[in-house]
């Protein structure tokens, strides 16, 4: 009998694939997609069977231990997919299988205890009838329609106003598949999201709806996966990961606020998910919609450039104004109060006339805790992790200082530890500190706080949200997870606490998160009959991006955010790639990212390719590890990536860990 030997992906950090001998008792069995068992070592791993072949590569071979599936878990599809983010995101193809995997396939699972209900059973189903469409929303439907009819890929980016009514399109669209028995899957960026897109969703697809992200138990992600493998859910809405759901002939993916930063993994393989889903939609003939009122100015620029095509929606359902938006200038109150001020006049006077008109307010500051850091005004120092550089954060409620990073925990101090003096002060703001004032000025409020602190039990951010929707609670204080996709018709006044806490950070995206973040926190206002209003204070009131975020102007931003791009050779005109050394001796990770940086540069060869640092990382120290980087510059991430992979293979390390970041955000 002819000898048969399986080509199987590890998620081991290895490139390659590794070849193990297929024994007569398994040869009926095996088959490309399918999960075994193999011995690396003596370590039992589970590998994905990528290729069969009667030609040895090595000379020995260790026999495949045993077929874990019937069928196979992944298709053609998926087996390609897999193998392009290997080589796009630099990792092995056994780590990109696993990517698009439930957790319990990736230890030899198949298939957890059943549900009698779909996860969304609960719900009420209401069937209501398509909405009708506005003219504009009309013009960008059929656009799109005529693509998913003809099974022709193509991306789209949906580019409406906050409250321009992008999610009835995308339901126009999916109702039109399901006619076809076709799939659809909607990506959101955040859990705190998701609740209220289920319910939207399952009110007008019923059990037809899958739900997939990550606070979802094992047992229940798995039994979600397959019931869309099996057909019975056509529909899926989740975050990141959703963007891999086995979904039979998919004709549609949406990613809506296609700008947001967690739609970027952090883990390998560190993927982009606008990237994979712009590649899954290729392979699958699908249209890929990108959903956004500040889109990334990658994504508006390729539109510029006519590789997308962008779709407008200019308006408001119902033609309702966008909200008015003042800005006030922080450096004014604080020399009038002679001292920090949380509430400026103007927000303290608007708070009390909505208030008083039984309307709801949102409050928004991007930072948790109490007080930001605690500083010694004798010697000037400042109470830091043990582990990682940054300062550790006061929490009032806790008496105790936490590290945002690793969670260190220090109890609260009255002497400081470096010079025994009693001069330690609290400086800075975070979202407890907001709500204590908003409890003092607004004693007969009903006032509530939303930030990853207070929102630790199973579903606690659904729990507020329906309180808040009710009206049960009247003042919602949060961090960036109340900026987006939520739609409550009766708050008529946001307030932006600080609209500088990103603007200045190192990092040459911070004027366009600052705006993204402005832009979509003002479009919680006025989304019902009120007309809304926002007070932005700030203490750079003449930035180019809060300036634009005031008028609603999304073009204003992107023309002068552009030009800075561009002088500067820095995306969308280039890609980067990042590369991060860390380790426990900080000498040595100096010493090796040095090294590293002028052994990429002697290896160019004429390429067009620049090395950027090294540096520290921004958080230098993480978890009692020393972090510095360095950034790789050029005009093609392939062209890079192919470089670099076959350049580290000469590099030496010693007892430093590398880590390699794809278009970093």
């Amino acid at each position: 009998m002819q000898l048969l030997l399986a080509d199987i992906a590890l998620a081991l950090p290895a490139g390659g694939t590794f070849q193990y001998r297929v024994p007569d008792s398994l040869r009926e069995k095996i088959q490309i997609g399918k999960r075994v068992f193999v011995f690396v070592r003596s370590r039992r791993m589970v590998g994905y069977v990528v290729g069969l072949s009667p030609t040895p590569l090595v000379q020995e071979v260790r026999d495949v231990d045993s077929v874990i599936d019937e069928e196979p878990i992944l298709n053609e599809h998926f087996l390609k997919l897999t193998r392009w983010m290997s080589e796009y995101y630099l990792c092995s193809w056994g780590q990109a299988i696993e990517a698009v995997l439930p957790a319990p396939f990736k230890r030899g699972k198949t298939f957890m205890k059943s549900r009698s209900k779909p996860l969304c059973g609960g719900l009420e189903t209401i069937h209501p009838a398509p909405l009708t469409l506005t003219e504009e929303q009309a013009h960008a439907f059929g656009q799109i329609q005529e693509r998913v009819q003809k099974r022709q890929s193509q991306v789209f980016l949906l580019h409406g106003v906050t409250g321009s009514g992008k999610t009835e399109i995308y339901m126009h669209l999916i109702g039109g598949l399901l006619k076809e028995s076709r799939g659809s899957i909607v990506l959101v960026p955040e859990i705190a999201l998701t609740p209220q897109a289920v319910e939207r969703f399952y009110s007008r697809f019923g059990d037809g709806l899958a739900v997939i992200h990550s606070r979802l138990s094992q047992g229940k992600r798995v039994e979600e996966w397959h019931r869309i493998r099996r057909g019975e859910a056509k529909v899926v809405v989740g975050a990141r990961s959703a963007v891999f759901s086995p979904v039979r002939d998919l004709g549609l993916v949406v990613i809506d606020e296609e700008h947001d930063t967690s739609y970027k993994q952090e883990e390998t393989p560190r993927y982009e998910t606008r990237n994979v889903a712009k590649r899954r939609a290729e392979m699958e003939g699908a249209v890929l919609v990108l959903g956004s009122a500040t889109p990334s100015l990658e994504s508006f620029f390729e539109a510029g450039e006519k590789k997308i095509v962008c779709l407008s929606l200019r308006e408001r359902i119902e033609k309702r104004p966008l909200p008015v938006v003042e800005v006030v200038d922080m450096r004014r109150e604080r020399y009038r109060e002679k001292g920090e001020k949380i509430f400026s006049d103007a927000l303290e006077k608007n708070m009390r006339e909505a208030l008083s008109r039984k309307e709801q307010v949102m409050l928004f500051l991007n930072r948790r805790g109490f007080s930001t850091y605690l500083h010694c005004s004798s010697c000037g120092y400042v109470m830091t992790c043990k582990n990682c550089r940054i300062s550790l954060t006061y929490h009032y409620d806790k008496g105790s200082l936490f590290c945002h990073v690793c969670h260190y925990r220090l109890a609260s101090q009255r002497l400081c530890p470096a010079c025994q003096k009693n001069y330690l002060h609290y400086f800075g703001m975070g979202t407890q500190k907001v709500e204590s004032e908003a409890v003092r000025l607004f004693p007969d409020a009903k006032v509530a706080r939303m930030d990853s602190d207070s929102m630790t039990k199973k579903d606690s951010h659904e729990a507020l949200l329906r309180l808040f929707k009710k009206g049960e609670v009247e003042v919602l204080i949060g961090t960036q997870m109340i900026t987006k996709g939520h739609d409550f018709p009766n708050v008529s006044l946001i307030g932006v606490i600080s609209a500088d806490t990103a603007l200045h950070l190192p990092d040459f995206r911070a004027a366009e998160r600052t705006f993204d973040l402005l832009t979509q926190v003002a479009g919680r206002a006025g989304r019902g009959d009120i007309p809304g209003k926002v007070v932005i204070q700030t203490h750079v009131p003449h930035h180019y991006a809060i300036l634009a975020a005031k008028d609603h102007d999304y073009r204003e931003f992107y023309e002068k955010e552009i030009v800075f791009r561009k002088e500067l050779e820095l995306p969308p005109f280039t890609h980067l790639i990042q590369l991060v050394l860390s380790g426990k001796a900080e000498k040595e990770v100096v010493r090796q990212i040095l090294g590293l940086g002028k052994f990429l540069e002697s290896r160019m060869d004429g390429r067009p390719f620049a090395v950027m640092g090294p540096a520290p990382c921004l958080v230098s120290k993480e978890k009692g590890l020393f972090r510095w980087n360095l950034y790789l510059k050029g005009p093609s991430i392939p062209e890079m990536g192919a470089w670099l992979k076959e350049t580290l293979r000469e590099f030496q390390k010693s007892r430093t860990v590398l880590t390699i970041d794809v278009d970093p955000q």
